[in-house]
């Protein structure tokens, strides 16, 4: 018996936690996992892998809301183009892409539906760091560098997502964005189009209720 109130309680207390702690909650956190297709003759010299984003969300009224994310991945790297730092072209290896901004947004939701969209805009910083190959023909050593670069970028897009009942996973969005920005390399601006899934967390009064649960299902031990 005592292991069925346990489960009892457990689905009673995570529903209403869902149900209630998302209105409570202002500040999320957010993560998703996707890929960046970069645009332009770019597109040869930098390829996506499994990209990871994450960063905190904080609503300032029902429907508008800020948003800090980082997004620090690889990227297929093919050099295409000989520069300064390596008479050698670098291909067949991986670029390293750093990512902070901040995105403001507002939330279009559907009546009483669990269905939602959003816009948002946003600007920021990023970050691509270039391998090269350094020969020193005198010693005949090989050596590996890497030139860094950086600059402003502006970041458009948009969400569609579904508020669930999940104390965990409390939204589930399909997050398709635009990004342009002020580096340029290889003759190049470098621009991409994104795609995530991401999930969004509430904190704050969410995790207070989650140790009240903690703390009621300790008297069953």
């Amino acid at each position: 018996m005592n292991k069925i109130k346990m489960l009892a309680l457990i689905s009673g207390t995570f529903i209403c936690n869902s149900s209630f702690g998302q209105e409570k909650s202002t500040i999320h956190l957010t993560t998703g996992i996707g890929v960046h297709n970069i645009q332009g003759r770019l597109r040869n010299t930098f390829k996506s892998t499994v990209a990871f984003t994450s960063g905190f969300e904080k609503a300032f009224s029902k429907n508008w809301y800020a948003q800090v994310d980082v997004n620090f991945n690889s990227l297929k790297y093919d050099q295409q183009a000989l520069d300064e730092s390596s008479p050698y072209l670098f291909q067949k290896t991986t670029s390293s892409l750093f990512m902070l901004g901040a995105n403001f947004g507002r939330d279009f939701r559907f009546g009483k539906s669990a269905f939602f969209s959003s816009l948002y805009a946003g600007s920021g910083y990023l970050n691509i760091g270039k391998p090269r190959v350094n020969l020193d023909e005198v010693n005949k050593i090989i050596t590996q560098s890497t030139v860094r670069k950086g600059g402003i970028l502006g970041k458009a897009g948009g969400r569609i997502g579904i508020n669930t009942k999940s104390p965990f996973m409390q939204t589930i969005y399909l997050d398709g964005s635009w990004l342009t920005s002020s580096l340029k390399t290889e003759g190049e601006y470098f621009r991409s189009v994104s795609i995530f899934i991401g999930l969004r967390m509430s904190m704050g009064d969410d995790n207070k209720a989650i140790k009240n649960q903690m703390k009621s299902l300790s008297k069953f031990r």
